[in-house]
């Protein structure tokens, strides 16, 4: 009875723990989360959250996504007319607008964040069964703290990206393949087959973290994994849809933007400035705050002996940053994918500085230690990453507020930002996020009618000229690009 009693507690606390972290990770992403999508890579969010608003507009096309750009992103001179996007299956897009349409009112970019927020707490809860599955339940709660904790985490998993999306389903098909391989659960298989199909639809680069699902494959099958023809099966069924959509997308090439410079574009893979990034900047110090290392490195250490299997995590993610070396250097948002592992070697580390497997005066000192490393952690991530919540050019939200407000509303725009679409997904209108041919080329061309602009430089001040100026101040310009009549 006492033993039963016990076992109870232990539940009980272990379900607090997890609804109070839970809580917690919900309640910090709400920081700033009305803000319009002017804050950091708030172009790669407009894009993302353009594809939504257009469902709202136009209704659902999986098949055609369309976002508001017309330039040849293609980089082979193909301009974009239609406006399609075809990068990730818009399954992101899909979860997007269903969220929005129970409360419109909350707004497009805030159901957008609310999507990736809630994407992430279901991560976290699948991080803790599976980290607990293959070790203790301490272990599995710490891990989904530091996920849903980590400043950096806290950022990039309230953004309107598919990349929140991505990781829960791969997290979502690993658990659920483990499930199988330990428990021989067919729906758990077929759950498992559906999680990662969906989550290399949402960004092909899921399949680097499905590598613990082949190891132990290999592990439970060992030589004779070559004569199980389903599992032949269940890669066909993983890889098909994936294979279909990039078939299909083929016909539309002037909507596919350019991807092959993320690999090693710059030739940076390998060098020292390659080290640099990834293992200084971005995992040491955005991430990681620096002092997170040793908790880090401890938790390596200590998997050896804890749980082998999950340095497959670690290797997976090493695989990834090397072989889109150029991608992740050049965008930060691109290691999202990789916090599950450091979350994973995290918790490890932390649990063991307050192990009881030493005596107790070096256990005071090792528990100071990982103290320390955590708070200060915390801490200096937070410093490196506050700064993304910040919206530094207002003027474009104010300019969009006022085209949406005067301008006919299937009237095409260009608002040159240096190429940045946030202006143009501002005014909520499709067109050109910079001047790419001359004035009048883009009118016969393109059905160009306004140019609006928060610069005045040489390129506004000779359209201004030209063309009727519609409103004027100091910090922004709209035209309408229709010569006045002159007496």
């Amino acid at each position: 009875m006492k033993r039963d009693i016990i076992g109870v507690m232990k539940i009980k606390f272990v379900i607090l723990s997890l609804s109070i972290i839970l809580l917690l990770g919900f309640l910090v992403r709400l920081y700033k989360i009305s803000n319009p999508v002017a804050d950091w890579h708030s172009w790669r969010q407009a894009d993302t959250a353009a594809v939504t608003r257009n469902y709202a507009k136009y209704g659902i096309d999986l098949l055609h996504p369309r976002y508001d750009d017309f330039s040849d992103v293609s980089g082979r001179g193909l301009f974009n007319p239609n406006g399609y996007r075809f990068v990730e299956f818009p399954v992101f897009n899909l979860f997007h607008f269903g969220l929005y349409s129970v409360a419109p009112g909350l707004g497009i970019e805030t159901w957008g964040r609310l999507t990736s927020i809630l994407a992430s707490l279901i991560s976290s809860v699948l991080l803790f069964l599976y980290v607990s599955r293959k070790t203790k339940p301490i272990i599995g709660i710490l891990t989904a703290f530091y996920y849903l904790i980590l400043p950096y985490n806290i950022y990039f998993t309230r953004v309107i990206l598919p990349d929140p999306l991505m990781v829960t389903l791969y997290l979502a098909a690993i658990y659920f393949f483990d499930g199988w391989f330990t428990q021989n659960n067919f729906s758990q298989l077929f759950a498992g087959i559906i999680s990662a199909a969906l989550a290399i639809l949402v960004k092909p680069v899921a399949v680097f973290f499905l590598l613990p699902i082949a190891v132990q494959a290999i592990i439970k099958y060992k030589s004779s994994i070559f004569k199980r023809y389903y599992l032949y099966f269940t890669g066909f069924c993983i890889a098909i849809p994936f294979i279909l959509w990039r078939v299909w997308m083929s016909q539309y090439p002037e909507g596919i933007p350019a991807s092959g410079w993320l690999l090693n574009g710059n030739g940076i893979r390998f060098k020292g400035a390659f080290f640099q990034w990834i293992f200084g900047q971005r995992i040491g110090e955005l991430i990681l705050g620096t002092w997170g290392i040793f908790p880090f490195i401890a938790g390596i250490v200590a998997s050896v002996s804890l749980s082998p299997v999950l340095l497959v995590w670690l290797v997976s993610s090493l695989i990834y940053v090397t072989v889109f070396a150029t991608g992740n250097i050049q965008h930060d948002y691109y290691q999202t994918a990789i916090v599950p592992s450091i979350a994973i070697f995290l918790s490890l580390g932390t649990y063991s500085f307050f192990s009881k497997d030493v005596v107790l005066s070096k256990r005071l000192v090792r528990i100071g230690l990982g103290l320390t490393s955590i708070i200060f952690m915390l801490a200096f991530s937070w410093y490196a990453v506050r700064g993304d919540y910040q919206v530094n050019h207002w003027e474009i939200v104010k300019a969009g507020k006022v085209v949406d407000d005067i301008v006919p509303k299937n009237a095409r725009v260009v608002a040159p930002y240096l190429g940045d679409t946030a202006f143009l997904y501002q005014t909520n209108r499709s067109g050109f996020p910079f001047m790419t041919m001359p004035v009048k080329d883009m009118i016969d061309r393109f059905g160009i009618e306004y140019y609006v602009s928060v610069n005045y430089d040489d390129e506004t001040n000779a359209i201004m000229k030209k063309y009727t100026v519609v409103q004027k101040n100091p910090e922004f310009v709209i035209v309408k690009l229709i010569e006045p009549k002159r007496p």
